[in-house]
Parts: structure tokens; sequence; C-alpha cells
């Protein structure tokens, strides 16, 4: 969210977004994580209006600025980020941009616009086709961290390659199996997707050229997690680490986003594979 969003608009956002979607199990998980279980469940008419589908229920969400943990006489006047302590976690949560994105453009473009969007709307798009919810999460904080915190958008970044390649290949979960490291990584999904440059024949049209430019894929991936390994980004816990300039970081987040996107669209647009016949003999 812009860092100069206003709270007002915010919590009609959000408050939008739970009425349209939440049951009672995520009223009590948005509790959890935000450690405001006593004000959704002390509240006298939140979930029962909310079970009985009863016609007070919006005004029940006047609960969000203590769940999201604002000082009330703030709330109207101020910047979201100052006035709501619990923004972000409660963003990330319930999906707001992406939600708003489909749902309410005017406020999505209050909220969002500007911040480098339309390159991470896209990379949303593609993962919803592709059917990986986890870029959804990585395309969360990297939309944070492009104005506030560039070393936490280049580790975000990094993540979002890893998860991206990892799901071309069918790597989910924690298992032995997965643990490849970056270059491993985008030489197998390169390959799988014909995307390897030195599959490229010296006979085809324009071989040289698309050599160069499937070349650059890798050093993108590779590039970007090299920055994150030097301390650039989030992920080590380095103290006094190095810092990167804002243009250079933006540069590497959104070049990362780009071919993120990029994989996620050539993998969907693989045909799927053919259905096992049951009759065979296995």
């Amino acid at each position: 969210m812009r860092a100069d969003a206003k709270a007002s608009q915010a919590l009609v956002a959000i408050a939008k977004a739970i009425e349209a979607r939440f049951s009672k199990g995520d009223w009590l998980m948005l509790g959890l994580i935000t450690d405001s279980q006593d004000v959704i469940t002390g509240h006298r008419r939140l979930l029962r209006s909310l079970e009985w589908g009863d016609e007070d229920y919006s005004g029940s969400v006047q609960v969000l600025p203590s769940i999201l943990g604002a000082a009330r006489e703030r709330v109207v006047a101020g910047r979201a980020a100052e006035c709501l302590p619990n923004l972000r976690v409660v963003e990330e949560h319930i999906g707001l941009g992406a939600w708003l994105r489909d749902n309410d453009s005017a406020l999505h473009k209050a909220l969002y616009a500007g911040q480098g969007t339309a390159v991470l709307d896209e990379l949303d798009e593609a993962a919803e086709r592709f059917g990986i919810p986890d870029i959804d999460m990585h395309a969360a904080r990297i939309r944070r961290g492009l104005h506030d915190d560039p070393a936490q958008a280049i580790g975000s970044a990094k993540e979002l390659l890893e998860t991206t390649l990892k799901a071309v290949l069918g790597l989910h979960g924690s298992g032995p199996e997965t643990r490849l490291d970056v270059p491993r990584l985008v030489k197998l999904a390169n390959v799988k997707l014909g995307l390897d440059a030195s599959g490229v024949a010296n006979d085809e049209p324009g071989a040289a050229h698309r050599r160069k430019v499937l070349g650059s894929l890798a050093q993108i991936v590779n590039g970007t997690a090299e920055l994150r390994n030097a301390g650039f980004g989030t992920g080590h816990g380095l103290s006094r680490g190095p810092v990167l300039d804002v243009a250079t970081a933006r540069l590497v987040v959104s070049a990362a986003v780009a071919v993120s996107t990029f994989y996620a669209e050539a993998y969907a647009a693989l045909e799927p594979p053919s259905p096992i016949d049951p009759d065979l003999p296995f």
C-alpha cells in the first residue's frame, strides 16, 4: 500500500474485503495474527450477526480500527501506515491489493496507484493461472518494499524467483529433493520449458541473438540471488550489511518480477499432459 494512503480509505477497503469473504474461522484467525482475539470474541454482535446473516453485520465491522491497532481519534485524518500498526500483516493476510484490483478499482487506485503495481498486477494474474498462491505472498511483500524497504524487496524477489522455478519443476514442500541452489533450479527450469540457451541450434533463425536473450534469464535470476546472498537483501540476519540505492534496488526487483511472470506464463502455456488411461496394465 502507498506510504501516503489514508487510514480512512484503508479501513473502508479492508471492511469491504472482509464483509465479502470472511467466515467465523477467518475472523478468529485474524484475531490470532493480530493478537486481538478478545476484541473479536468480546464484541456483542459481530460473530452472531455473521452467523445469522443479520442486517447489522456491516456495522459490526467497526471493530477493525481496534484490530488494526488504531488510536481511534487519529484514524480519519492520518496516514494508514502511521495510524494502523497492524496494517501490513492484515493487508497481506487478506490479500487486499488483489481483491481490490478485482472488485473495487477506485479504491485500488487510491491505495496502490503509483507503487509500481502494473508489473506486479501482471504477476498476480500469471500466478492465478499458474495456481501458485505463494507468489501472491511474495508479490505483496515486494509491493510494500519497493518504496519503504529495498532490502526486503530484494529478499522477496529472490524468494519469488525460487518459488516460481520450483513450481515449474514440480518441487513442492521442503523435502531433500527441493534443496537445489538457484543456478541449478534455473538451468533445470529452462531445459524443461525449452528456454535453455545451449539448446538453440546454430542453423535456427537468429540463433546468436536468441542465445543472448535466453541467457539473460539465468543472469537475472542468478544476479538477484547473489545480491541477496551478498547482504543487499533480507534473509541472512546480517549486522550492518551493505545498502543498495533505491533506484538500483527497484531495477533489480522489477527485472526479477518480469522474469518470474515470464516463467509463470511460459509454464501455463504448456499443454497439460494427457490423462492416464485407467485400463492400462500397471
